[in-house]
């Protein structure tokens, strides 16, 4: 759940597109200075309590650091299956691996900027290929519908968490409301202005198959995110239950959405949910989440990145042999069931 601000953002100027004008350069410039700002805690925790956060950090083995990444890599690659789904709804999607190509390369760039995820990946998508690659306001549509549904769980999760984390009764009820009504106010627009090219990105919340896919792998993602804060919290010495550890992966999402990335919100969120505990073990459990988050996202970027390079390199020259494409699946959908 490292995505729910851009759900607002890209919901914002029918005419214009999402993510244009004002308004995302103003959530750019707080987010910007939300990160500042927790850096200087970190760096002022680092100052105060840095031995003893380095001896908690040492705990976790490097099994353990190779389960994190590898975690936090299959749910990076089920979020790019997430687009897939999405640009299967609209019809006549790019090819599977040149959207996990272009994920790949979005996903590096979120983890220090999440708003600047979506055009990295239209933009990558329309030089791979142009003929039906989405547009930039699309493709905020495409990551604002996704999105919603993982603020759907996210809020079934704060719901089942309330108990243990001792939330008064409305948070769990606004989260909810909040949810079930994003995806609403979606539903209605996608509906009243579906004649807008732009909207066509909200397509999946209105097809029953692949609006079911996206909950199946948003599932997936939260499984592995779930688990790698569970065994990143054990290691560092916090012994949480599973909820506590759930509601820690929650507020890494609440605080991506303010802060610049989804590194920042997973390095503040066990201070948030552990600090009154321990706060150097809280602080080394943020840290090896942060580290390990990126290092995941290097590592998809990696494995994509010479399939990048061949596909760029046919498409500057095509005349040489085997620049064929590789064979894609028809995805244009003539029935979709509602």
């Amino acid at each position: 759940m490292d995505r729910p601000a851009t759900v607002a953002a890209s919901l914002n100027d029918p005419a214009k597109g999402p993510g244009t004008g004002g308004r995302i350069t103003r959530r750019a410039l707080f987010s910007l200075a939300g990160t500042l700002a927790f850096i200087g805690i970190l760096i002022y925790l680092l100052d105060r309590h840095g031995s003893e956060i380095s001896r908690v950090a040492e705990r976790a083995s490097s099994a353990t650091l190779i389960a994190v990444i590898l975690l936090a890599a299959a749910s990076l690659v089920a979020r790019g299956e997430d687009a897939v789904a999405a640009l299967t709804a609209m019809g006549n999607r790019p090819s599977r691996v040149d959207i996990h190509v272009a994920s790949s390369a979005a996903f590096v760039v979120a983890t220090l900027n999440h708003y600047l995820a979506s055009p990295v990946r239209a933009a990558v998508l329309k030089r791979l290929d142009s003929g039906r690659a989405p547009t930039i306001p699309q493709m905020f549509m495409v990551d604002a519908s996704t999105s919603l549904i993982e603020g759907l769980l996210a809020a079934g999760l704060i719901a089942a968490s309330a108990s243990a984390l001792k939330l008064g009764w409305w948070i769990p009820l606004l989260a909810i409301l909040a949810a079930l009504g994003g995806v609403a106010v979606a539903l209605t627009i996608r509906r009243r202005l579906e004649r807008l090219a732009v909207f066509r990105g909200l397509e999946m919340l209105a097809h029953s198959r692949q609006r079911l896919v996206v909950l199946m792998l948003s599932v997936i993602v939260f499984t592995c995110q779930i688990g790698r804060t569970l065994i990143v919290l054990r290691a560092t010495g916090l012994h949480p239950s599973l909820l506590q550890a759930a509601a820690t992966f929650v507020a890494g999402g609440v605080l991506s959405s303010l802060l610049a990335g989804p590194a920042a919100g997973a390095a503040g969120a066990p201070l948030i949910i552990f600090g009154h505990r321990s706060l150097a073990a809280a602080a080394a459990a943020g840290l090896i989440l942060s580290i390990t988050a990126l290092l995941a996202a290097l590592l998809y970027a990696a494995a994509c990145g010479p399939i990048m390079a061949w596909r760029l390199r046919h498409i500057a020259h095509p005349s040489e042999r085997g620049a064929e494409t590789p064979p894609t699946v028809p995805t244009e959908i003539e029935q979709r069931s509602r």
